[in-house]
């Protein structure tokens, strides 16, 4: 569920936020840590986030990828094959099988249900209490509250339910005073009334509702409890500091003598309210008397701190596209979007959906009829000598699963040519007994093997024009050269791409992608790091144009360098669009 990995990234925010708290509690001004504080609110409450290169999480995924290399696969891990391209990712939180969601669904919701009914509940008893107040009109607070500018209406009431001051109320504000004020010492009601002032600028009262309704979201998380008591610890310790601030720091003994006359009649939980005497009087009285006056070195600290600390702990990894090449430089396939993506893979999946196998892109996994998926193949011949397809491992499964094709019913495409893999029939599970022999040590680091291989000595002709390849290219390769494959070749070589979405037209000599004409095709099998157009690039690689210069997108083939196959190509992970932007830019050079 989303709310456990929000809660998992918000708890790096608090646990950082509170060991700053600890060391520069007294050395920072206190609306410092209202900011972290806010940016640990917004991590618990927004279910989504922005990438950063910068992130805790883009470090954890360096650390991980130095320990455990991409070439190995390690329990936990997914893998999905086309015909040789094998693609391996891990998976960092995964959800349970959707089997056995609802007992955590059903639990999360009880704690949200009880936590809720706790805090409206003591509100609402405690709003009753409120509304037998009567206002507290007299010229000190006349004269006060003109001095006062605020375009919501504040006011000043007092009631003998409550023993200490406090402030309730967003829209239309109230200050509410104990009956028992003592109205001649003035100085003493100045302290207060500004203290409780501050609660209302600052707009505390809507602040606490959020993180009300954070502790109600996340009532399974401790540290979400901790944040919530030190939230509002710090609320009041700004609010103090903002009080010494107006009146000088001489005032700063006779306020904090006024807390702890407060904090003498002190009333009982009183949430969604800002009470003048919450907090730990100990720590308010300690934070009170070592107040200075801010230095612009402590602003810089601040704003340092907040800064940093929402970029590290509280943004997501950086995407593969943000990543630095170690000298400084975007790698070529980073910078042509050579990158591996989930969608590819559901989309990959999705014509096995009807048969009762899914695949969660979020968690990297499948299930079949909701039992999670250890090993799933779906392996067809392209010819005598090779086959393509797909499979997917995950050692944490439970059922091992295969397609079931008829061979004997090939499909045919639009144009009449036969696709070799035959009609999808369904899928199935294998025997328990299939399951236990099975040798997952082999699963997880499987042999490399190339599925589809075109023999560039063979001398084949045709008279349609197909691609050549070239495995130390200084230029692209061009589809108006002529080829040495037979069209025949070709298409069961593109079925490889097959599950990507691009196909091959064998009557028209044409590639579509996803049911549209392709007008430009690029395949960098293999790659020194330089792009194909500066003159340096040594490796692998394909480039069709469609010979009459239709079409109505541009793709590409994305692979994945680091792990490469038998014939040293970069693993296949997907087909990917150009831009739209680079679509027109290609036509305007053309």
């Amino acid at each position: 569920m989303e709310i456990f990995k929000m809660s998992l990234s918000a708890s790096v925010v608090i646990l950082a936020v509170v060991i700053i708290r600890a060391l520069m509690l007294h050395r920072l001004p206190k609306l410092t840590f209202l900011a972290l504080w806010a940016v640990a609110l917004c991590r618990l409450l927004i279910p989504f986030s922005v990438s950063s290169r910068f992130s805790i999480q883009t470090l954890a995924n360096k650390l991980k990828t130095y320990f455990f290399p991409a070439n190995e696969t390690i329990a936990g891990m997914s893998r999905i094959n086309t015909g040789n391209l094998a693609y391996s990712i891990n998976t960092p939180l995964a959800d349970a099988a959707p089997a056995g969601i609802w007992p955590i669904l059903a639990a999360w919701l009880i704690g949200l249900s009880a936590c809720a009914v706790f805090f409206i509940i003591t509100h609402l008893r405690w709003r009753r209490e409120y509304k037998t107040a009567l206002p507290a009109d007299n010229e000190f607070i006349r004269a006060w509250q003109r001095k006062q500018p605020l375009r919501r209406k504040v006011e000043i009431r007092q009631s003998d339910r409550i023993a200490s001051p406090l402030t309730y109320g967003i829209i239309c504000p109230v200050i509410l005073l104990p009956k028992t004020t003592d109205w001649t010492d003035e100085t003493c009601l100045r302290y207060i009334l500004t203290h409780e002032f501050m609660h209302i600028r600052r707009f505390d009262t809507l602040m606490k509702l959020l993180l009300t309704a954070a502790v109600c979201l996340h009532w399974f998380n401790p540290l979400v409890w901790v944040m919530y008591v030190l939230v509002n610890r710090d609320i009041e310790l700004s609010c103090d500091e903002s009080v010494v601030r107006k009146f000088g720091e001489t005032v700063k003994s006779a306020y904090a003598l006024t807390l702890i006359g407060l904090e003498e009649k002190k009333s009982s939980l009183v949430p969604l309210v800002n009470n003048f005497s919450k907090s730990a009087i100990e720590e308010r009285i300690v934070s009170i008397m070592k107040i200075k006056n801010t230095s612009y070195k402590s602003i810089i600290l601040a704003m340092a701190l907040v800064i940093g600390i929402s970029v590290v702990f509280a943004t997501n990894a950086a995407s593969a596209a943000d990543k630095e090449h170690q000298n400084g430089n975007i790698s070529f396939a980073e910078e042509t979007g050579y990158l591996e993506t989930l969608e590819s893979k559901a989309e990959a999946f999705a014509v096995y959906k009807e048969y009762g196998l899914t695949y969660n892109k979020n968690t990297d996994r499948l299930f079949y009829n909701g039992e999670l998926v250890r090993y799933f193949e779906d392996y067809y011949p392209v010819d005598e000598h090779s086959s393509a397809g797909m499979d997917h491992f995950n050692e944490a499964g439970t059922i091992d699963v295969h397609g079931v094709r008829d061979l004997a019913q090939l499909t045919h495409n639009s144009d009449g040519a036969v696709e070799p893999g035959g009609r999808l029939m369904g899928i199935e599970p294998y025997s328990q007994a299939e399951f236990d022999a099975r040798n997952t040590d082999e699963l997880k680091n499987p042999p490399k093997t190339y599925a589809v291989t075109v023999d560039e000595g063979s001398g084949k002709n045709n008279s349609a024009a197909v691609p050549k390849f070239s495995n130390d290219s200084t230029s692209p390769m061009d589809y108006s050269e002529e080829g040495n494959v037979t069209t025949d070749e070709l298409a069961k070589e593109y079925t490889v791409y097959k599950p990507f979405g691009l196909t091959y037209d064998k009557k028209n000599g044409c590639l579509y992608y996803k049911d549209k004409l392709v007008r430009y095709f690029t395949d960098i099998m293999s790659s020194n790091g330089e792009s194909f157009s500066s003159g340096k690039f040594k490796g692998s690689m394909r480039q069709i144009n469609n010979p009459d210069g239709k079409g109505e997108v541009d793709v590409y083939a994305v692979r994945d360098y680091g792990k490469p196959d038998a014939d040293g190509h970069g693993t296949l992970t997907g087909i990917n669009q150009y831009s739209q932007e680079e679509f027109d830019a290609r036509t305007k050079e053309q």
